[in-house]
């Protein structure tokens, strides 16, 4: 009978033990759970020359893993009917991983023979198909473990979808695309800086006149400054046979300015350097209401043209 008692008394302790972990464990369960599905949007080339999101379902748990999955996903997902990949081939995923809130992605050399429109669709598709997933806000991008970097060789550096462009609304195709070098003042308001933007070219406009839009839209890059003011009207922009381009601004590219003539100068200069970077363009002429002015502010002659400058250093800045 004494045994039997202490059976009971061991079964009736148990089952109170298991009442009170059963709750703790589906609390800790709670906890630690991942979901088990995941869903991110994946940027594919449409066939009418878009570029535009697909939704896939991944079913990776950790998030490396998941980052993988949505870049595999991105390269070798069977698009439907009239999607293109925005990864071409020899171009591979080597690895990826997060720190905090940036996606670190590793990718094959092959990334390297890119060139123009290609480079820039494909490094758009992979930033904004990563940071549409909830926990990564940045993508820092490496070739075989060197850094990423533009035309005039500096690093791209975490890039998001605020610094880097994609419009779904706007055609992809090549004869539709342009990539502009534009010149905006630097983090210090002392240098220019260079951004490499893609926007879409009008056939009837005059890439001259694109630019000086672009340049008066400002920078889309953390750390860079507007230069044109905002107020500016373009009245007029074109490129005679040797090479000047006559640039015609309202009054306002003269009367909005700071006052300060460091940042004056940076304003000529993101103008002409802008528009120095389109072969056909050596040097830039500049006309106020269609007329030319004997000097800007003080601080430059402006009856002659202007040719692109290295630095501020070598612009020869004039007393008032």
């Amino acid at each position: 009978m004494a045994n039997r008692k202490k059976g009971l008394r061991g079964a009736i302790v148990g089952l109170l033990v298991l009442i009170l972990l059963i709750p703790c464990s589906v609390l800790l369960y709670d906890r630690v759970k991942v979901p088990t599905e995941t869903k991110v949007e994946c940027y594919y080339m449409m066939s009418d020359g878009k570029m535009k999101p697909i939704e896939r379902k991944l079913k990776g748990r950790e998030q490396d893993a998941v980052l993988l999955e949505a870049l595999s996903q991105l390269k070798n997902g069977q698009p439907s009917d009239g999607v293109e990949p925005s990864v071409p081939e020899g171009v591979e995923f080597l690895s990826a991983r997060m720190e905090g809130d940036t996606a670190f992605v590793d990718i094959s050399d092959g990334y390297g023979k890119l060139k123009g429109i290609q480079e820039v669709i494909c490094r758009s598709s992979i930033v904004w198909t990563l940071t549409s997933l909830d926990f990564v806000e940045n993508v820092e991008l490496t070739a075989e473990g060197q850094p990423l970097r533009n035309s005039a060789g500096e690093e791209y550096g975490p890039m998001s979808r605020q610094n880097v462009w994609i419009d779904s609304e706007i055609s992809a195709q090549t004869t539709e695309y342009a990539i502009l070098r534009l010149y905006f003042a630097d983090q210090n308001v002392t240098d220019l800086a260079m951004e490499e933007r893609v926007v879409e070219v009008n056939a009837n406009q005059a890439r001259e006149k694109t630019i000086l839009e672009q340049l008066i839209a400002g920078p889309m890059e953390k750390g860079h400054h507007a230069t044109m003011p905002a107020d500016t009207k373009i009245l007029d922009a074109t490129t005679t046979a040797d090479g000047t381009c006559y640039v015609n601004l309202s009054q306002e590219f003269v009367t909005k300015q700071s006052g300060n003539p460091a940042e004056e100068l940076l304003t000529v200069y993101s103008v002409v350097n802008s528009l120095c970077e389109l072969d056909h363009v050596d040097k830039v002429q500049f006309l106020i209401n269609g007329e030319k002015l004997e000097e800007y502010k003080g601080v430059l002659d402006f009856k002659t043209p202007f040719t692109a400058i290295g630095d501020l250093k070598s612009a020869a800045l004039q007393p008032r």
